[in-house]
């Protein structure tokens, strides 16, 4: 068996969001929900969690991002993996969007004190132990 199975949310790659998967997903909250509520139906056992991003193209607002989350989190999900940068979908390519917007980890520590009853780990950015180090001692 597997310990979770993670539906990427945050791939900027065009080649996937052109196809409506990875970060493209994030426009179609209620795409990811009845995805993730299928997932979870065929994996009975094994936790369902979301990688995403704190925002695609215009839909970077925090109240965005809440919307996602809290439609997501009804199909069960209870565990996001947040990269800390919106994504461009158009406009930047996949190594670009890793590092030109930037980081927001403030945002995903705002997450979690909206949403105490979820799980938030922050991705993006972190390349070293020390800044891993200091990522732990921030929080989420």
């Amino acid at each position: 068996g597997y310990d979770e199975i993670n539906l990427n949310c945050g791939c900027p790659s065009p080649k996937v969001s052109s196809r409506c998967f990875g970060a493209a997903l994030m426009l179609d909250p209620e795409r990811v929900r009845e995805i993730t509520h299928q997932m979870a139906r065929r994996a009975t056992s094994t936790p369902i969690t979301v990688k995403c991003r704190i925002g695609a193209d215009d839909k970077d607002s925090y109240e965005d991002l809440v919307n996602f989350v809290s439609t997501v989190k009804q199909s069960g999900v209870n565990h996001f993996i947040v990269h800390a940068r919106k994504c461009i979908l158009n406009g930047l390519s996949a190594a670009k969007n890793r590092t030109v917007p930037p980081l927001k980890y403030d945002v995903v520590q705002r997450l979690a004190a909206d949403f105490p009853e979820l799980k938030f780990s922050i991705n993006g950015g972190i390349t070293d132990f020390d800044q891993a180090r200091a990522r732990l001692a921030a929080g989420p």
